[in-house]
């Protein structure tokens, strides 16, 4: 980054995450206000509407991160969105800890994510006891250009080829919750013939397509597996209409990627990769304490 920082500030750590609407951020959020009380440290957060890097604000969070070096801040966690036209990758002038996704646009010293391929195989497996060979599936993409969503499809696509699944509609539905909504009632309600399971790889995602299947005959429903929690899904595990859900931890991850970053301006090293566990849940355990104290997290 062009330009003298100046001296970073021993207590307050700047974030930049890539939303702060989607139930999944302020999860994070939460957890990453509690690392910075126990560690007492300062707090900076700027963080883009929810897929603003995907429109029309390309590199808004890199003027974010400028903003925090010059505000004096130690350290960044960082959720990245991809950058366009930028010299690649950045070298910001203070440490920073990537967290729910890797990049190769900036220099970090650690990431703490899902581990999203095997978090996508992990979905695909909880079919596995109802969809036999030739079963039809469909998967609903986010966007090519964010590697943990394409990580956990990809993982998804890998059992699914395996297991001799017949993948017939592998389309993305894009990142806001009226287009997510509008593309994946077209393509499930579209499609001429049976339809097994439908995968859908995070939160809009996710509600998109369980707002197509509700709106569909019970008798032509697919079996809905789903990433990431919102509150309204509990219902739909209860009624039958979402199959199974994939849970993160985000507040994990943050409280996590705080802590990280504290111990590296403490001189203290930090592993480069860092993968926190999810939690696959359905109708049938959705009540059990370890559950539900992942949903816990993700209440207001």
């Amino acid at each position: 980054m062009t330009g003298a920082a100046p001296a970073a500030s021993a207590t307050t750590v700047g974030v930049v995450l890539a939303g702060s609407v989607l139930v999944f951020w302020q999860s994070m959020m939460k957890g990453i206000r509690h690392a910075a009380d126990d560690l007492h440290v300062d707090l900076i957060m700027r963080s883009p509407s929810d897929g603003a890097s995907l429109g029309t604000q390309a590199n808004v969070q890199l003027q974010m991160v400028d903003y925090l070096v010059k505000s004096g801040v130690a350290g960044i966690v960082l959720a990245p969105e991809p950058l366009q036209g930028v010299k690649t990758p950045v070298s910001v002038t203070v440490p920073v800890v990537l967290v729910d996704r890797g990049s190769n646009d900036y220099l970090s010293v650690s990431t703490v994510e899902t581990n999203n391929f095997e978090a996508g195989k992990t979905a695909a497996r909880s079919l596995m006891n109802i969809l036999h060979k030739g079963s039809t599936v469909a998967v609903l993409r986010l966007a090519p250009s964010i590697p943990s969503t394409t990580a956990r499809e990809n993982g998804f696509l890998s059992v699914a080829q395996e297991a001799g699944w017949n993948v017939v509609i592998n389309t993305y539905v894009g990142y806001d919750f009226r287009m997510a909504g509008e593309t994946a009632r077209k393509l499930l309600a579209g499609y001429q013939g049976h339809l097994d399971a439908a995968f859908a790889p995070n939160e809009t995602t996710a509600y998109g397509a369980l707002q197509a299947v509700e709106s569909m005959p019970p008798e032509r429903r697919p079996r809905l597996v789903v990433f990431d929690w919102r509150p309204e899904f509990l219902d739909a595990l209860k009624g039958g209409s979402l199959y199974a859900d994939v849970v993160q931890d985000p507040y994990r991850m943050g409280y996590l990627a705080v802590e990280t970053l504290v111990s590296t301006l403490r001189h203290r090293p930090a592993p480069p990769d860092q993968y926190v566990d999810v939690v696959t849940v359905t109708q049938g355990n959705m009540n059990e304490p370890a559950i539900r104290a992942v949903i816990a997290n993700y209440n207001p």
